[in-house]
């Protein structure tokens, strides 16, 4: 495909693979394109998600608080940092939501946050750091993520995280693994280049070759040792055994709603609305204990 598209493919994913072409649009600002133009998070509106009584997040990019939850929104395809895609079609990067997070956790006056999610997934890298900070961030505040629509891949690597994961009836949930695209060019291009690369002599795996039996084994090698951190980590966070996450959560597949509770790939079906009032009634406890002991 596209110059674009290869230098995008070129790196792991933890993505649902069928989201590349979309990055690949929007990377060449192709608005009009078809996958851009179907992408129904790239409205979002930030600041009606979590309702009308929402204000922000003093401090933070995107997250919103209501009655002492903060919520953070983790939405659309998830990159390193803030880009252009990012900006302009309300995409998430992992800085912000470092930022949002650590924000939420400092804050005086968020007593839990609530991770709302509807992400395909994202690249791999900065992932396991924000996963690791939401681990850490939950003994000192209730966590909790919320599937709106989908959690895949890099994006339910964070919401394994979480102390507790909620999803609608019609949430999706899994697509553990990585994916890597790496071009061959076999002919010369549009404008009749063809592109040499001529690697050292004692680096002959900087530039594996995709379609020999070699070099697919060395890119696949690299894969799979990402997988491993990214399953053991989702194992550490929903309480199972690595055994179980290759063997029941999909083995690379989606679960959805109460088969992926069944599964133990989250923890209960109900809407976003019932885990934000339980989020806030449990705020509001604390509070009034708080008030008791002062």
């Amino acid at each position: 495909m596209t110059r674009a598209f290869t230098a995008l493919t070129g790196e792991p994913w933890a993505i649902e693979p069928s989201y590349l072409p979309l990055i690949a649009a929007l990377a060449q600002r192709n608005h009009n394109a078809p996958e851009v133009k179907a992408a129904e998070w790239q409205t979002r509106d930030f600041d009606i998600i979590a309702g009308p009584t929402a204000q922000r997040l003093q401090g933070g990019y995107r997250a919103t608080v209501v009655d002492g939850v903060a919520v953070i929104p983790v939405m659309g395809p998830i990159f390193p940092r803030a880009n252009m895609m990012t900006e302009m079609s309300g995409a998430t990067s992992v800085t912000m939501l470092q930022h949002d997070f650590r924000t939420a956790l400092l804050h005086p006056e968020v007593g839990a946050i609530l991770l709302l999610i509807d992400s395909p997934g994202g690249a791999v890298s900065g992932i396991n750091s924000f996963a690791d900070t939401v681990a850490a961030g939950k003994g000192k505040k209730p966590v909790v993520a919320h599937v709106a629509g989908q959690a895949c891949s890099a994006a339910y690597w964070i919401a394994s995280a979480a102390s507790e994961i909620s999803m609608e009836r019609t949430g999706i949930v899994g697509s553990i693994g990585v994916v890597v695209a790496m071009p061959k060019q076999v002919e010369p291009d549009s404008d009749g280049y063809v592109t040499i690369e001529i690697v050292s002599s004692n680096a002959p795996n900087k530039r594996p070759d995709p379609a020999s039996d070699e070099g697919s084994a060395e890119i696949r090698d690299t894969l799979d040792a990402i997988e491993k951190a990214f399953i053991w980590d989702v194992a550490k966070g929903r309480g199972v055994s690595v055994e179980t996450v290759r063997s029941d959560f999909g083995q690379g597949g989606v679960k959805v709603g109460g088969a992926a509770v069944t599964a133990k790939m989250a923890d209960k079906v109900q809407s976003m609305d019932a885990t934000l009032a339980g989020l806030r009634r449990a705020v509001g406890n604390q509070r009034r204990v708080a008030a008791l002991k002062g």
